[in-house]
């Protein structure tokens, strides 16, 4: 979800010089639907500029007394030079307000600046912030993309362990295999025995390792397929391959897809 917020100048280019890395507001009605992952667009008042953070974190308190005696004072925007005071925020909030809703530390973190690993550390799924924010992470997959449906997608891999490698990733969030309903597991099992057979056909290896390795909540159930060629030794260490750049092969693309509605 996106939200707007307002900033005056200094405040404003203190998260844009990413000093400032905690916004503090009340724990009103508008600011309890704020959640980790979501989108702020902060706006300079003065120069109507705008600049994206990701929520990765809401910690509420009793009043700012309690948040400023928590958080660092160059996170909330001082700099070095200055005493941090919690009666500072009197100039923006009343007191009865303050005692009335209590009060948030909002850490937020610039767009482009936002990592996979960050987010997953946070405990926010990577690839549902992706798609929810126009594969701001990973960029645009449609030249990578073989097949989607309400269940799955299935699209080559950005940086392949081999030619063909392929993975299959339920739509929905599922932290692994465990957490994911029969159903789709059944049938994202079935549907990678069609990929594998495809990739033994399109690309001629002689065979095709299937691997899941989500281990955490912030893990989102996918399966990865990595083709063996003749040349390749049997065994694991297929499964840590170098990794390679994806080179969009549009036949190969094509091929996929057609034999896919063959075998539907």
């Amino acid at each position: 979800m996106k939200h707007k917020m307002k900033l005056y100048s200094e405040p404003y280019l203190k998260v844009l010089e990413g000093s400032k890395t905690i916004e503090m507001r009340l724990n009103d009605e508008k600011r309890k639907l704020i959640h980790c992952g979501d989108i702020i667009e902060f706006e300079n008042i003065e120069t109507q500029e705008k600049l994206k953070c990701v929520v990765l974190k809401i910690v509420a308190y009793p009043s700012f007394k309690e948040l400023y005696e928590a958080c660092d004072k160059l996170s909330i925007g001082y700099s070095e030079k200055e005493t941090a005071n919690y009666e500072d925020m009197l100039s923006y909030y009343s007191k009865e307000d303050i005692q009335a809703f209590g009060v948030l530390a909002i850490h937020i973190c610039k767009i482009e600046c936002v990592t996979p690993k960050l987010l997953v550390d946070y405990g926010i799924c990577p690839t549902c912030f992706n798609k929810e924010n126009h594969n701001c992470l990973y960029g645009d997959i449609s030249d990578k993309l073989i097949y989607l449906d309400e269940k799955i997608e299935c699209f080559f891999a950005g940086n392949p362990r081999a030619p063909g490698h392929t993975i299959i990733s339920t739509v929905k969030h599922y932290k692994d295999m465990l957490e994911a309903p029969v159903d789709v597991v059944l049938y994202v099992y079935a549907f990678a025995h069609k990929m594998m057979n495809i990739i033994k056909e399109i690309y001629q290896c002689e065979s095709v390792y299937l691997c899941t390795m989500c281990d955490g909540p912030m893990n989102h159930f996918h399966i990865q397929l990595i083709p063996r060629y003749a040349k390749e030794e049997r065994g694991s260490k297929n499964f840590v391959k170098p990794r390679n750049n994806y080179v969009y092969d549009k036949e190969k693309l094509l091929q996929f897809q057609s034999l896919l509605k063959e075998k539907n």
